[in-house]
């Protein structure tokens, strides 16, 4: 097979400096959005006295950093920008930081929201909430973008959510306010995203709006889950490994808070996690490892700060970080492998109004 090719660059990312282990070797960094003040709050992830460690605060160009994603690599952040319509590269350095790519910024659709990277690192896709459709980009060796052939993809109506499959072989994206999935085929070669399936599928919302805003995936790609605003609730469906396709079961409907809009699956595929911005709080479930069901956790919800937006946990599950907007902070919890259960450890502050969380797992020296 020939190596691919792109405007003369060769993609290759031979010297991978992310640990994805599940022993939790390496040192973690902590990326989030400060979406009013258009910056990110880097931080190192420390023991229990010293949770997140400040380490920079960096301005970001154009208008309001909106949603980070780390290159599987771990030497890139992806930033988009939705006052600027841009998406932004930074090495991610040995230490942490973080440095504008020259000759990075490339311009999206209107009012970009969540970005999405292929498990190979080639591509990075970006859902354009105003505008309907996904921008998707090569990634060069240097982490500068090159937009795709054929990209911007239609979606259904405000798109805001992102994913990939972890098998590389699908794109996913959650249509707000048509009550729909986009689900694409993604060609290894190009990176073109190709409609599958019924085309936006219908999540079946018995009693319109639901407002489908988020989707998380459990580790070996089996169940889905969408997060809906609108009547604060998680739909799940088993993910058709053939064809990407999305079943509901018979009873996919699951209570969450008041307007949740993310999630986050532990590495064990054992629970789920939903941050709701109007209860100020997150939902936690147990997954039902044969039908996907969920079961809320002893103890669940647990409060956070004001308009919790965004959550990530660590590849060891023992960490979850929740970015609150409405209070300028990043809620830490640790989590009971045994029984997913939360307990607080610290709220940290953040340089503004904290909208998204990516975290980096670098190796140690």
């Amino acid at each position: 097979m020939k190596p691919l090719m792109l405007l003369g660059t060769i993609v290759a990312f031979h010297s991978l400096s992310c640990s994805r282990s599940q022993n939790g070797a390496g040192i973690s960094y902590v990326y989030v959005t400060n979406n009013d003040v258009s910056s990110l709050s880097i931080f190192r992830a420390g023991a229990s006295a010293d949770p997140l460690q400040s380490v920079q605060t960096l301005p970001t160009p154009g208008g309001g950093a909106t949603y980070c994603e780390v290159h599987p690599s771990g030497r890139f952040l992806f930033v988009s920008a939705q006052v600027a319509n841009a998406v932004s590269s930074y090495a991610i350095g040995p230490d942490g930081t973080l440095s504008l790519v020259s000759g990075s910024t490339v311009t999206t659709g209107a009012n970009p929201h969540n970005l999405a990277t292929d498990p190979a690192g080639r591509f990075l896709y970006v859902a354009n909430t105003s505008s309907d459709s996904v921008s998707g980009f090569s990634i060069r060796s240097d982490g500068t973008l090159a937009e795709i052939a054929g990209s911007p993809f239609a979606t259904g109506h405000v798109p805001y959510d992102v994913k990939v499959s972890g098998s590389g072989k699908y794109a996913y994206v959650t249509n707000r306010d048509s009550e729909d999935i986009s689900i694409f085929s993604l060609d290894a070669a190009t990176g073109k995203l190709t409609p599958v399936g019924p085309n936006p599928f219908p999540i079946g919302c018995p009693a319109p709006p639901c407002g489908p805003r988020a989707i998380e995936f459990t580790p070996d790609g089996k169940r889905a889950f969408v997060v809906n605003r609108f009547s604060s609730d998680v739909y799940v469906f088993t993910v058709d490994a053939a064809n990407g396709t999305l079943q509901a079961g018979a009873a996919p409907r699951f209570l969450a808070g008041t307007d949740p809009r993310s999630a986050a699956v532990d590495p064990s595929g054992r629970y789920l996690y939903v941050p709701n911005t109007v209860s100020n709080d997150v939902s936690a479930y147990a997954i039902d490892s044969d039908t996907g069901a969920l079961a809320e956790l002893t103890g669940s919800p647990y409060a956070v700060g004001a308009v919790p937006l965004g959550v990530e946990m660590d590849t060891a599950g023992r960490r979850l970080y929740v970015a609150n907007s409405g209070s300028n902070s990043v809620s830490v919890f640790s989590v009971d492998p045994a029984t997913g259960r939360l307990a607080p450890v610290a709220t940290v502050p953040t340089a503004g109004s904290a909208f998204s969380i990516a975290l980096a797992e670098l190796s140690g020296t």
